[in-house]
């Protein structure tokens, strides 16, 4: 598939970038599975219809959260944002660079991120490999990442982050709508 940059093309980006700077801003760096919490999900925020949940997750002070929002595109167009590689500087919290380390196929990479974080933080690096699985009918698609922080030698000069997780589920809803939900967990390592 081929889209042309638009105008539309980058009001999805700054919508999915909104999806991504909420969650990293609002809560925290640690998000945890469901099977480590017997909360109830609240909503936290609602914003540009931007639904933000939380819940509180056992023995720590850390918060899960899950991001969701109906945008009037295709599942097609919201995937194919999510694979540009190239672009994800311009819409991802923190992200410098991100460079595809091994192509797969299409919907398979691993994927290596430099991330800029502010003074007085340290430069981090992860190591990631992303793919997307669709269903048989094409009208939902998730797209998991899952850190794999010793695919490459440790760069001088970044802390490797040891543990990256995280699903996109995008799913058509009707003939003009998708719904998207986001989620992630990591541990940035070293200090902060």
């Amino acid at each position: 598939m081929t889209c042309k940059r638009t105008s539309l093309h980058n009001f999805y980006r700054r919508i999915i970038f909104g999806l991504v700077t909420i969650c990293s801003l609002l809560y925290g760096q640690n998000i945890q599975t469901q099977e480590l919490t017997n909360y109830e999900w609240e909503l936290a925020r609602d914003k540009d219809s931007i639904l933000i949940y939380t819940r509180k997750i056992q023995d720590t002070k850390l918060k899960e959260f899950k991001a969701k929002t109906v945008l009037k595109t295709s599942i097609e167009k919201i995937v194919w944002i999510l694979e540009d590689v190239e672009n994800y500087d311009k819409w991802t919290v923190s992200v410098k660079n991100t460079s595809v380390l091994k192509r797969i196929d299409k919907d398979e990479n691993y994927l290596y991120s430099e991330l800029d974080l502010p003074w007085p933080f340290s430069k981090r690096d992860v190591i990631n490999h992303v793919k997307v699985t669709w269903s048989q009918t094409r009208d939902s698609a998730i797209m998991k990442i899952s850190g794999v922080p010793d695919y490459i030698p440790e760069k001088k000069g970044f802390i490797r982050m040891p543990v990256s997780r995280g699903k996109w589920f995008i799913c058509q809803i009707d003939s003009e709508n998708v719904q998207i939900e986001y989620s992630y967990e990591f541990d940035p390592g070293g200090f902060i």
